[in-house]
């Protein structure tokens, strides 16, 4: 009884959120800071593909695949979250409002690579948006740990 209990909750707490957004986010990252003991290994740049579902409570998930370019390439796939500033932070210009937010997420390569992330949303247009952001990322392994990614992203 109590599992029939709580299916039925959560479909009720899953259908108060479905009002939100389903987008398309490629996301564009490279290296400005590295670890000065690097090996062979190097990452250079990463690039994300996802789909965004952005709830109305300013809450976004995604999850995607990554493709890591450097010495060799590597790919794998990523979860991850963002929670957005409630009202634009300023206007850009008249009529482009810029958000602000923070995140986080997990890219499953060939180690589990964690990363936090703050950046800024910039409305293009009511069905597209300009991501600036940086992401610090941490890792049992060397090649991914201690990188500051500086990204650019779209989403549509």
């Amino acid at each position: 009884m109590k599992s029939i209990v709580l299916a039925v909750l959560m479909l009720i707490s899953i259908n108060a959120f479905a009002n939100g957004q389903i987008a398309t986010l490629i996301n564009y990252e490279s290296t400005a800071a590295r670890p000065s003991s690097q090996g062979d290994d190097n990452v250079t740049s990463i690039v994300n593909t996802a789909i965004e579902y952005t709830l109305p409570i300013n809450v976004s998930f995604h999850g995607g695949f990554s493709f890591v370019l450097g010495e060799r390439f590597e790919s794998g796939i990523t979860l991850g979250s963002r929670y957005y500033s409630a009202t634009p932070l300023f206007q850009a210009v008249t009529g482009v409002p810029v958000w602000s937010y923070i995140g986080g997420g997990i890219s499953f390569l060939e180690n589990a690579v964690y990363y936090p992330e703050a950046g800024f949303r910039i409305a293009l247009s009511n069905a597209s948006r300009v991501d600036v952001y940086m992401k610090i990322l941490n890792s049992s392994n060397d090649t991914y740990d201690n990188h500051v990614m500086i990204g650019a992203g779209l989403t549509f």
